[in-house]
């Protein structure tokens, strides 16, 4: 692998990497100032065997607990076949972390070059942060372990800039709903059809997809999965039909997604390590086939509205629409005091008020009548994590 790292005026270096180094048994708190050094300290830390600690430092909670915690002293640390923990974006309530062993690891990574080697590909750009497990896997041991490969690396791509880079070459980006969305918006045409884009961390809209796929004259691949869990599957395009990774297995359990893969971690850290049961019942409820599968949504994220089960996701769109609403986040909330005990709470990032009765009308106009009590409350600022994600706390 070649790895091309790209300054802020825009000027290339190819950046060399010593993949020796001394490592100890403890696992070590790992922190870059840049993408440059986190990648020359993680890559031989990774390979040597160092255990690790990833997480993001503009994450307040996380940040303090790095301050306060020895990881080294959590009871039972030792006794465990871990070597990274990763820590989940935490858009609400503390981040979960989850060990991820040198083989949970691995046994992705080979699925992951099996499914781009379909395609010729010359070099990987990354616009994804390397310290959440999507980043590691994708954007930095993938380019890694194809080996003819240019990773072309740069902190903060534009989209102008990243249509520049593409070029004319076979390429493989590794981006997020974000930045697909922001690429859907450009006034520009490009012939992107030699490259391919891979996106995750969170749903991506078709009509995102459809407009970068037909601007562009390329393809969106979209990988589903967690922390906890690794990869799960993946589609291409608008479709709605997911496909599981090769050695996944999945089960519906009372409409939920049951995983059973190497890729699924065996601990996570809440307040203390935990075992995961395997197979591993996610919160995804999901409407399985023959060889595919419909994700509907989260089972704390969805609402029933006009007899239809509606993703909260969907809702915060819609909401978002709204001039003065800069951002939205819908939580289902449950007060056993009420009649009712489902809740929606609304939080909104918003220049003014808005009016509970245009609220209702937004919804009403997709879904028919709300027939949910809400509630609104407002704050001054929803954060984005460094993968795009929406963090109230």
């Amino acid at each position: 692998m070649i790895f091309e790292y790209i300054d802020a005026d825009n000027s290339k270096e190819v950046v060399s990497l010593d993949l020796k180094v001394d490592i100890t048994q403890e696992y070590k708190y790992l922190k870059a100032s840049n993408k440059r050094e986190f990648i020359q300290s993680f890559l031989p830390a990774f390979l040597s065997g160092q255990k690790l600690v990833l997480f993001d430092e503009k994450h307040k909670q996380l940040t303090d607990f790095y301050t306060k915690t020895d990881i080294n002293t959590v009871e039972g640390i030792q006794d465990i076949d871990a070597q990274v923990l990763f820590f989940t974006s935490g858009s609400s309530g503390f981040p979960l972390g989850a060990f991820k062993s040198r083989e949970n690891i691995l046994q992705e990574i080979e699925v992951l070059k099996k499914l781009v080697k379909k395609k010729k590909i010359n070099k990987i750009i990354v616009t994804v942060p390397f310290i959440h497990i999507y980043g590691i896997l994708a954007g930095l041991l993938l380019p890694f372990y194809l080996q003819d490969i240019t990773l072309v690396v740069k902190e903060d791509f534009l989209p102008y800039e990243l249509l520049a880079e593409i070029s004319s070459e076979e390429c493989l980006i590794i981006t997020t709903p974000v930045f697909i969305k922001a690429l859907a918006k450009l006034n520009a045409e490009f012939d992107l059809s030699s490259s391919m884009f891979i996106s995750s961390t969170g749903p991506l809209q078709s009509d995102d997809v459809h407009r970068v796929q037909t601007k562009y004259n390329t393809s969106v691949m979209q990988v589903f999965g967690s922390t906890e869990t690794g990869g799960i599957a993946y589609k291409f395009g608008v479709t709605t039909k997911w496909r599981t990774l090769d050695k996944v297995k999945i089960r519906v359990d009372n409409e939920r997604l049951s995983v059973e893969s190497p890729f699924v971690s065996l601990y996570t850290l809440e307040g203390q390590i935990q075992s995961l049961g395997v197979p591993f019942l996610t919160e995804d409820i999901i409407e399985l086939d023959s060889n595919t599968f419909t994700l509907l949504g989260r089972s704390n994220k969805l609402i029933k509205i006009a007899g239809k089960r509606i993703s909260a996701l969907a809702i915060e769109s819609i909401l978002e629409e709204i001039p003065q609403v800069r951002k939205a986040v819908i939580c289902i909330v449950y007060k056993k005091d009420l009649l009712r005990s489902e809740q929606i709470l609304i939080t909104l990032e918003a220049s003014e008020e808005i009016k509970k009765s245009l609220i209702r009308q937004k919804i009403k106009e997709c879904y028919g009548t709300l027939s949910i009590p809400f509630s609104v409350e407002y704050i001054e600022k929803i954060n984005l994590s460094s993968m795009g994600k929406k963090i109230i706390f």
